[in-house]
């Protein structure tokens, strides 16, 4: 009867008869400063996209999170349906939904030996009584009692496909416009989908392509530049061409005890830990340097035989240093990837340091490893480049990822109907 209660509320708040209304920006932000270490992964694999198929037996998604502290509460959870561009779907629940509308995550468990005490909380779903029935893009939301904003987490996005078409992509080695061949990379994709390509395709297809887990460049919204009887073809589009950026920059203290690459000192105040990251530079005009990485993502780890990473794992604060001769104007400097979920805020902003002569930013982060990059935001746009800071060279190993969406005028959402991943090299 609670249960029911509590349900009943928390549509009145969420959901009007006349379909889903929701006032959340569909993006993955933290609403409270105690959350760290969010992962939506699938497959079991941290550094993989929450991307799950539409199938009777449709896989799982992880998710796990820290709040710092030593109160463990059980939260809840829910999702909506969204967009091809990341809007609250104008549509009722029971149209991709099933089962109740929201979830508890009553999985958790307290830090041990550690200098930071934080709560680490898991969740795996979808479940049976909590199911997407439709394709498209969701919004993951993790809150407190109800869904008024001082109660909300986090949210996160995810992505659910069921595949009716077969994307072929690939990174030829000139751009349209010769200019850019050096330091830009595009994309030629072709399509097949024989189940609808009798449909307005021009209209109702919608292409999204992303840079590693960039959502800040993503082109979205892309139409077909050709649509003939059997494919259609998304070439010599502007929007399919991205800065090259350069090889994500790396540090690696999943051991406090082994000073690994690129670090300087490791250190132990009575509070926390302190990794300081060597000095860097900038690496705009300077010849390119192959080397590994995991594409901005980042992977939590605990070095130290027999112990647990979701609860043993400490955090560290790490300082990172970029030499720079004098403030620059009306521009912003960033620490970017997944050591900030890809966002642009106060935790990862640089600030300048006209002793030292350089910029600086400290980031609260789990052991593990990490990739970065430093980047410029325009103040008045709000582009953000690496040209000033890391270089854009064409030898760079991007991972871009391409999402296929179609309107379905007869449901009234966009689906997810296919979905494929090209490196550039």
């Amino acid at each position: 009867m609670k249960r029911t209660l509590t349900l009943l509320l928390l549509l009145l708040v969420v959901w009007k008869a006349t379909g889903q209304v929701f006032d959340l920006p569909c993006d993955d932000f933290d609403y409270k400063e105690s959350v760290h270490t969010v992962l939506l992964y699938a497959d079991g694999n941290p550094t993989k996209d929450p991307l799950i198929p539409l199938n009777p037996s449709l896989k799982r998604l992880t998710l796990s999170f820290d709040l710092l502290g030593t109160d463990g509460d059980v939260l809840n959870y829910t999702f909506i349906h969204c967009t091809n561009d990341w809007f609250p779907s104008e549509t009722q629940r029971q149209n991709y939904a099933t089962g109740y509308d929201y979830g508890r995550i009553d999985d958790y468990d307290f830090s041990r030996n550690t200098l930071v005490d934080y709560v680490h909380y898991r969740l795996n779903f979808p479940e049976a009584d909590m199911m997407p029935v439709a394709s498209g893009n969701y919004l993951l939301i993790v809150y407190g009692d109800d869904l008024r904003e001082e109660n909300l987490y986090f949210t996160r996005r995810f992505m659910v496909y069921d595949e009716k078409a077969t994307i072929q992509a690939a990174v030829p080695r000139y751009c349209d416009d010769l200019n850019l061949s050096g330091t830009h990379q595009q994309l030629n994709i072709t399509v097949t989908m024989p189940s609808i390509m009798a449909g307005n395709v021009q209209q109702y297809a919608n292409m999204t392509i992303r840079q590693n887990g960039r959502w800040d460049n993503a082109a979205i919204g892309i139409k077909p530049s050709f649509v003939y009887p059997d494919y259609i073809s998304y070439e010599h589009n502007p929007m399919t061409v991205f800065e090259a950026g350069n090889q994500y920059r790396r540090v690696n203290f999943s051991d406090f005890y082994f000073q690994s690459e690129n670090i300087a000192r490791i250190y132990q105040t009575d509070d926390y830990y302190v990794v300081d990251y060597a000095v860097c530079d900038s690496r705009a005009r300077k010849p390119y340097v192959t080397y590994e990485d995991i594409h901005g993502e980042r992977y939590i780890y605990v070095a130290n035989e027999g112990r647990e990473t979701d609860t043993e794992a400490d955090y560290a604060w790490l300082n990172l240093f970029l030499r720079w001769p004098y403030p620059l104007e009306n521009t912003d400097l960033y620490v970017m990837g997944a050591v900030n979920n890809w966002q642009f805020d106060e935790r990862n902003l640089m600030h300048y340091n006209h002793e030292l002569r350089g910029y600086l930013c400290q980031l609260l982060l789990k052991q593990g490893y990490y990739n970065f990059l430093f980047v410029t935001a325009d103040r008045d746009t709000g582009i953000v480049s690496t040209e000033l800071t890391e270089g854009n060279l064409w030898e760079t190993d991007n991972l871009y990822k391409i999402y296929l969406y179609y309107y379905n005028p007869n449901k009234g959402f966009d689906e997810l109907i296919g979905y494929a991943f090209v490196n550039s090299h």
